[in-house]
């Protein structure tokens, strides 16, 4: 199986490509990286330099498209500008085929606030995305970016609600990600055809760098491994939760230590 990764290539903060190349190329699937940027380190640094690459997406749709390339599945991720967001949407629609995964990370912020690639022109590029998508990864904030709703603390029914009200068709799959329950939980909801599933897992209550990337190869992973997608989810929250349990560094800028735990993954 194969599965085109867009993304960009943080030197430190173990997020993006390396998290999809590491994770995906562990379960088995050749990863084709299709970098969007190269930056020093990922942007919640307090310096760090980021080379765009242009025009890059838009070459590797030209090139793969002469040579008869295909793919089982397309991961997309953090997008820096406009003009990456209009090539990814040509890149999907080159390669998503009938039987292609399309899972999009809808990456624009967290806990309440926006990420500096965020602007109302990248929200509405981001929502024609993720109208394609066969499964979306938003967390809590993106949630409500998509739909137009004030953050604030929700339960989890009204989590439920908002993410319903997003589906863009019966058979795409949302998972709200990282909704921290208490210092000692942390919740995913599922919303799958008309139903919902809220799966909770351990945590220690921090935040770092590139979980949410960690998650969507992981679930990625094992839906192209065959698992139904509230077991694909179960799967990939135990992954960074025990990866979490394995982390030394405090500094949440570096990540989490999951190459620990990686050569236990199926």
């Amino acid at each position: 199986m194969k599965v085109a990764a867009i993304n960009d290539l943080s030197g430190f903060g173990k997020c993006s490509l390396v998290a999809d190349i590491a994770v995906l190329s562990s379960m088995g699937i050749e990863v084709n990286p299709v970098p969007t940027a190269v930056l020093t380190a990922q942007t919640g640094f307090s310096s760090y330099y980021l080379h765009d690459m242009d025009d890059m997406v838009k070459r590797c749709n030209v090139e793969w498209k002469k040579s008869g390339e295909g793919f089982d599945g397309i991961i997309t991720g953090y997008i820096p500008s406009l003009n990456l967001a209009d090539q990814i949407l040509d890149f999907t629609d080159s390669f998503k085929k009938e039987n292609t995964l399309l899972l999009v990370d809808p990456v624009m912020g967290d806990n309440g606030k926006c990420y500096s690639n965020f602007s109302e022109g990248m929200l509405e590029k981001i929502k024609e995305l993720t109208m394609k998508a066969d499964i979306i990864t938003p967390n809590l904030t993106e949630l409500c970016l998509l739909t137009g709703t004030e953050f604030s603390k929700f339960s989890i029914e009204e989590v439920i609600s908002i993410a319903k009200s997003v589906k863009a068709h019966d058979l795409q799959s949302v998972v709200v990600t990282g909704i921290l329950e208490n210092t000692n939980t942390v919740c995913n909801v599922v919303i799958h055809k008309d139903d919902a599933t809220v799966l909770r897992s351990s945590t220690n209550g921090r935040s770092y760098s590139g979980t949410g990337d960690l998650f969507a190869a992981s679930l990625m992973g094992n839906l192209l491994n065959g698992k139904c997608i509230t077991d694909a989810v179960s799967k990939a929250a135990d992954f960074i939760s025990r990866a979490i349990s394995k982390t030394d560094s405090a500094d949440r800028n570096y990540g989490i230590d999951f190459e620990k735990i990686l050569k236990t993954e199926e």
